[in-house]
């Protein structure tokens, strides 16, 4: 994947004034979605649900039965975050980046479509851009059932998350049910991001063991940094049997690294 960067403004559609602390993270895939129910006064998640799905093609509705079958639309929400985790993205720093250009900074990873809307994320402490095209069906259905949200791409949060707790440390393996993420900071630059399919935890040695091969990491002293968003992964266990420093840095926080 081509490494370039841009963080978008966080497109929010203004809200009225309400009298609530409910907010609620929605992340969109092109096979899940789950969305965490959260009580911002107590600092407190209610409710975490995932549901996997085939039909890519009707998002919207998918996204309509899933908050229905949830309980979700029934609160009045302070803040709704719309997360996009899609493949159709390009990382652009910022000297690189032009308003005008969007489109030709992801036409190296994915084919554009006429009626595509292109959006930028701002990452400001890496000083890069998250170029990328949104799942706009789904952001439309939530505009007309919520009116007010913000919406994001999944990678240009994650990136912000690690870099706020990283701590010195290097390389990072963020693993959900279907993709890993590899993150390598070089002191206060992103020096590495890729995404991969997997379909099971031997994907997941294998990518990282390529990785550090790739990047001239020593396996035995290099701390591989796990984010596992999976409450069925054995990950931590087999990942023992290759290498000799590893970390599980959201044991406590449970699924929804984000949040």
């Amino acid at each position: 994947m081509l490494v370039l960067m841009v963080i978008g403004l966080q497109h929010l559609i203004l809200k009225e004034s309400k009298q609530n602390s409910f907010n609620l993270n929605l992340t969109v895939g092109k096979k899940y979605i789950s969305g965490a129910l959260w009580d911002s006064a107590f600092d407190n998640l209610i409710k975490f649900c995932f549901k996997e799905f085939t039909n890519i093609e009707s998002l919207d509705n998918e996204i309509g039965v899933f908050l229905k079958n949830n309980d979700l639309k029934k609160f009045d929400y302070e803040n709704i975050k719309v997360i996009h985790e899609n493949d159709l993205f390009a990382l652009v720093p910022n000297e690189l980046y032009s308003e005008k250009n969007k489109e030709v900074y992801l036409k190296y990873n994915t084919k554009i479509q006429k009626n595509d809307f292109i959006s930028t994320d701002d990452i400001d402490m890496l000083k890069i851009k998250n170029v990328y095209i949104p799942f706009i069906d789904v952001n439309n259905y939530m505009v007309e059932e919520f009116s007010n949200i913000n919406y994001f791409h999944f990678n240009s949060l994650l990136l912000k998350k690690i870099f706020s707790i990283r701590e010195n440390q290097e390389f990072f393996s963020y693993v959900n049910k279907n993709k890993l993420k590899i993150i390598i900071f070089k002191e206060d630059n992103l020096q590495f991001f890729n995404s991969y399919n997997i379909e099971n935890d031997s994907d997941v040695i294998y990518y990282i063991l390529l990785v550090l091969k790739e990047n001239k990491f020593e396996i035995n002293s290099t701390l591989i940094n796990f984010i596992i968003d999976s409450n069925e992964s054995e990950l931590e266990i087999i990942s023992k049997e290759f290498f000799d420093k590893i970390e599980v840095i959201n044991k406590s926080d449970g699924i929804d690294f984000l949040m």
